[in-house]
């Protein structure tokens, strides 16, 4: 390990055992004052367990953030023009995380509205597309890229200056953002997942973003300890589960993983590539409720890459280590493709994906005949 990324470490090993000790005592919390959720049909669990952990996550990441940015790495900026105290980028993460945590935390106490919760993430969306996180361009395999900051439509004037809404870039990255949130929720179905995964799509956004290509050490650092906020709660949240992060810990992971990536070089390809497991698994789910003529984000299933490897006969240990190698290899892909390689190389992992889930369908199909082939024995 090169003494660069050495320097990275403490706040990783910070956020890690934060994490750790959160999750251990709000899961403590939860079981003392029996804030235990009811099991519902598509959970792999047998048994009530807290679903309150993702505040651990986010209270690791908040303070751990806070003292390196505010106080270690005062240096480390988004915003290289900027002299402020705080980072305006850096600003909107930790809004935009507080809100969408602390809503989400009472969703997962008391149970919010579909609609709450969709007005929410595009509040907390558009926060962050104020801070100035946004998508500038797309790539073009036939040419030049293409610009999204053509159109500008003036939103309101205070004190001699015009604010303006980028129509092209900040429509698309608010989609992206609520997407993202969503995503990563649509994994949290089974031990240890969507910790796991989001860990490893945090590493990957550390590693590209201290390549000299991209050379953003302020990202590198966020991104470093949401890995180890996201780790930190793994031990408590693998399987067999002791404690679930809940909503609050999904879509806080989801937009924190939707911002990073936008802000180390605002490419749509590569931040698809490093998400790509979730991204596509929420998309083929989405593409089945619709179809079924259901609503995608309020119709709960087991269509899920995951649940398909649990119908396919994998224990949910098996499967989670499968979606991890999947993940790794999105990640890898990201880190190794060129500019003119990432669409084809994005195209590639996608098909066998989509290949992957047929094959899981064809072995849960042959399970099921022959599990009516031994009850009729």
């Amino acid at each position: 390990m090169s003494p660069d990324y050495l320097n990275f470490l403490p706040p990783f090993l910070a956020a890690f055992f934060l994490s750790w000790f959160f999750s251990f005592f709000i899961r403590k919390m939860a079981l003392r004052y029996h804030l235990l959720p009811k099991i519902r049909q598509r959970d792999s669990h047998k048994k009530p367990l807290p679903r309150i952990g993702g505040l651990a996550i986010f209270i690791a990441f908040f303070l751990v953030s806070l003292i390196w940015f505010l106080f270690v790495n005062r240096d480390f900026q988004f915003n290289l023009e900027s002299a402020s105290l705080v980072d305006r980028k850096l600003l909107g993460i930790w809004v935009g995380g507080a809100i969408i945590s602390l809503v989400m935390l009472a969703d997962d106490l008391f149970g919010l509205s579909p609609r709450t919760k969709l007005t929410t993430q595009i509040l907390v969306a558009l926060i962050v597309i104020a801070s100035g996180v946004g998508i500038d361009t797309l790539s073009n395999p036939f040419g030049q890229a293409i610009d999204l900051n053509s159109v500008y439509l003036p939103i309101f004037k205070f004190q001699g200056v015009v604010y303006h809404f980028s129509l092209w870039s900040d429509l698309l990255t608010l989609i992206w953002l609520v997407g993202m949130m969503n995503v990563i929720n649509f994994i949290d179905g089974i031990d240890g997942l969507a910790s796991g995964i989001s860990g490893i799509a945090a590493i990957t956004i550390f590693i590209l973003s201290l390549t000299v290509f991209v050379n953003q050490p302020a990202v590198a650092l966020a991104s470093i300890i949401l890995a180890g906020a996201a780790f930190g709660f793994l031990p408590l949240n693998f399987s067999p589960a002791k404690i679930f992060m809940g909503d609050s810990g999904s879509m806080f992971l989801g937009l924190i993983l939707g911002i990073l990536p936008l802000i180390s070089g605002g490419k749509l390809a590569t931040a698809f590539l490093v998400l790509g497991f979730p991204i596509v698994d929420g998309l083929v789910v989405t593409a089945i409720r619709i179809i079924q003529k259901k609503n995608p984000l309020k119709t709960p299933d087991r269509n899920h890459i995951h649940h398909r490897f649990l119908a396919a006969g994998f224990s949910v240990r098996q499967s989670v280590m499968m979606l991890y190698l999947i993940a790794i290899l999105f990640g890898w892909v990201a880190l190794r493709a060129t500019a003119k390689t990432k669409l084809e190389a994005g195209g590639l992992l996608v098909v066998l994906l989509l290949l992957m889930i047929v094959v899981l369908e064809i072995i849960k199909r042959r399970r099921n005949r022959e599990g009516c082939g031994n009850e009729g024995n």
